[in-house]
């Protein structure tokens, strides 16, 4: 069995609580909420994965296609 090494684990830092949103509707948990000693702001950390980046990319999307119209 391989193991997986702590510098072979990438990380995503989410500010948008409606990213959140649609993660969560979407099946995807964050790892870790915390806040931002610099700014205050709350931020979740998810672990990056083939689905995390699937619908990273459809929200990236979705976002293009609504500042369009």
């Amino acid at each position: 069995m391989e193991t997986i090494k702590e510098k072979d684990i990438e990380l995503y830092c989410c500010y948008s609580l409606n990213l959140r949103e649609f993660l969560y509707k979407n099946g995807v948990r964050y790892k870790l909420a915390a806040l931002n000693p610099n700014s205050k702001s709350l931020f979740w950390v998810y672990v990056k994965n083939e689905k995390l980046d699937k619908l990273l990319s459809e929200w990236s999307a979705n976002k293009k296609d609504a500042s369009n119209q």
